[in-house]
Order: structure tokens, then C-alpha cells, then sequence
């Protein structure tokens, strides 16, 4: 089991050989598809954000990598005039905890999608929600839950209506609360409040139903919207013929969690009875011409560390080790 002392996990003989096949296993299944792996230092001088693990090399602030994604663009962004299509990673990352009880220290794999800015993302979106939901076969997990969102849903109406900083946040975390009667009541006054009202009570009105996707003709931005909808809609209809027998998929339209960093189709992994994601990604266009490059990108983490302790604490959610 995994020991912490007091955020940075020891693994034993099990944990340890279960991270060992994990990694190998996830990495095999992202070669096949064509992902390359790249390997960014574990040591960044990029800007450091305040959740970061720092020290002093000589007079120099530096921290250990926090971040795959923010590493690999880095990385991408000074070693490549153009950039590689597909592209994978293994191993740790350090960031304080927000909870008592999570490591500092925690390990991951994932991949990155990446193309020229401007480039159709449709099949890259599909794509990578198809490598998601291989993931709990290649894992034994027996059962998962993966949600598809769109980050845009929430983001483009705010920004239509000129809402942005503390009111924003409000109104973001009144729909993580899966509360529309608080959008009504942060936005009591304000001229745009009865439309994003309407709006919330339309995203959350047919939870993971048939009709998900269609609740959202009723928003006063089902125009402004029409494209993501259109986005979502060609997804399902081209991820349901395929999906697992052990895996679930859901639509969840008040998907904001990261909002600030995604801007389209959004995708989180789930076990019945877990209490945290297992694993997250979606579209970020934003990160490469922030740095000067005009690329898009999209991209998954699965996050080995909760797995390892979902398979200390619930053992009967996968299949045993040979």
C-alpha cells in the first residue's frame, strides 16, 4: 500500500509493480496510436505558480515540474518550429496539496494532440475520447464513467454578456454546485441575469438523459451555441457504436471545472463510487499562441495515484494481477 510520509507516496512491492504495469500498459497503447514520448526535465525555471515545490539552484528560484502540460509546451514551443502531432508522457509531478490527504508527489501518463492553429479539431477531439475510453481495459478496471463536456457552453455566454472576474467566478461556481437558483440570485440586478439563468436551468435540466444535447435549443444562446452543440452531437454519434461494454457515457453540459484553461469538448474519467476523477483532458487552443506558436492542442492525464489508492481501498473495482 501506498505509505505517506507525509505527502510523498513510498510504494511497496504491490503498488509499485501495479504503477510499473499501468505505465507500461498506457504507454503501449499510446504508441500504437503514434504518440511519441517526450520526456520534459524535472526541473523548470518557467514562471512558477504558488502551488509549485521550489528551491534555490545556486542564487536561481527553480521548482520540480508541476505540470505535464505546462512542461511539454515549454519544451515544444522552444525546440520546435513545427510541432510533433502526437506526443506522450510518463512520470511524477510535484504540487502542494489542496486536500490533507493528497500526495505532493504524484504520478501520471498522458498524451497531447497538436496541430497547426486553424486546423479542424473534430477528428483529433474524437480521437482522443476514443484513447480515453480504452483506458480502464488497459488499467482492469472493471466499470467506468466517462463524461464528455464542452467548455464553451458556459464560457461563450459570459463572455457575450461581458462577464468576466469576481461575477464570473459566481456564476462558474454556482454551476459546479449544480445550483441555477444561485446564478439567479449572483445575478439578481444585473441586465444579463434572467438569460443565464435560463441558461443554467437548461444545462443542468436532462442530466445524462437522451435528451442532454437537446435541452439546449431551449437556452437563449442555443444561436450563439449552435456550433458546439453541432461539435457534441457528431462525438456521441461516432463514440456510442464503440463504446465498451464496461463503460458508461455520460453528457454533462456544466462541465466548468478547468474552465479557465479549456475551450472546447472537455472529458472526464470516473469509477462508480470514486470520489475524484481519475482521469481529465480537452482542448486547450489557448496555451500554444500564448507562448508564440500557432498551434492548437488537446490532451488527456490519467492520474495513477488515485488509481493506486482506489485499488488499496476498493480492490473489487478491477480485475486481479496475473
Amino acid at each position: 500500500m501506498p505509505v505517506r510520509t507525509p505527502h510523498f507516496p513510498d510504494l511497496l512491492f504491490g503498488s509499485a509493480a501495479r504503477l510499473r504495469r499501468w505505465e507500461a500498459a498506457l504507454m503501449g497503447l499510446l504508441a500504437a496510436q503514434g504518440y511519441r514520448e517526450l520526456h520534459p526535465s524535472l526541473v523548470l525555471r518557467e514562471a512558477i505558480p504558488d502551488g509549485a515545490l521550489r528551491f534555490f539552484d545556486g542564487d536561481e528560484l527553480v521548482a520540480l515540474r508541476w505540470d505535464f502540460t505546462v512542461a511539454l509546451a515549454g519544451l515544444l514551443a522552444r525546440g520546435f518550429a513545427a510541432p510533433p502531432d502526437r506526443v506522450a508522457y510518463a512520470g511524477a509531478v510535484f504540487r502542494r496539496p489542496v486536500q490533507p490527504w493528497e500526495a505532493v508527489e504524484r504520478f501520471e501518463v498522458g498524451c497531447e494532440r497538436i496541430q497547426p492553429e486553424g486546423e479542424s479539431s473534430a477528428e483529433a477531439d474524437v480521437e482522443l475520447a476514443r484513447l480515453l475510453m480504452a483506458i480502464p481495459g488497459a488499467l482492469g478496471l472493471k466499470s467506468a464513467i466517462l463524461h464528455l463536456g464542452h467548455a464553451a457552453l458556459v464560457r461563450r455566454p459570459l463572455e457575450a454578456e461581458g462577464l468576466f472576474g469576481g461575477l464570473a467566478d459566481e456564476v462558474v461556481a454556482a454551476l459546479s454546485r449544480r445550483a441555477p437558483h444561485r446564478v439567479h440570485e449572483v445575478l439578481k440586478g444585473h441586465p444579463s441575469g434572467a438569460r443565464l439563468t435560463a441558461h443554467a436551468e437548461a444545462l443542468l435540466s436532462e442530466l445524462d438523459g437522451p435528451g442532454t444535447l437537446g435541452a439546449l435549443s431551449v437556452s437563449p444562446y442555443a444561436h450563439l451555441l449552435e456550433g458546439e452543440r453541432e461539435h457534441m452531437d457528431r462525438a456521441l454519434k461516432a463514440l456510442l457504436p464503440i463504446l465498451p461494454a464496461n463503460l458508461e457515457l455520460r453528457v454533462d453540459l456544466a462541465d466548468v471545472a478547468g474552465l479557465g484553461f479549456y475551450t472546447g469538448p472537455t472529458l472526464r474519467l470516473w469509477a462508480p463510487g470514486a470520489q475524484q476523477e481519475l482521469a481529465a483532458g480537452g482542448r486547450y487552443d489557448r496555451l500554444f499562441p500564448d507562448l508564440g506558436r500557432p498551434w492548437q492542442a488537446a490532451g488527456f492525464c490519467v492520474r495513477l495515484s488515485r488509481l493506486l489508492d482506489l485499488a488499496e481501498t476498493r480492490p473489487d473495482l478491477f480485475e486481479p494481477l496475473p
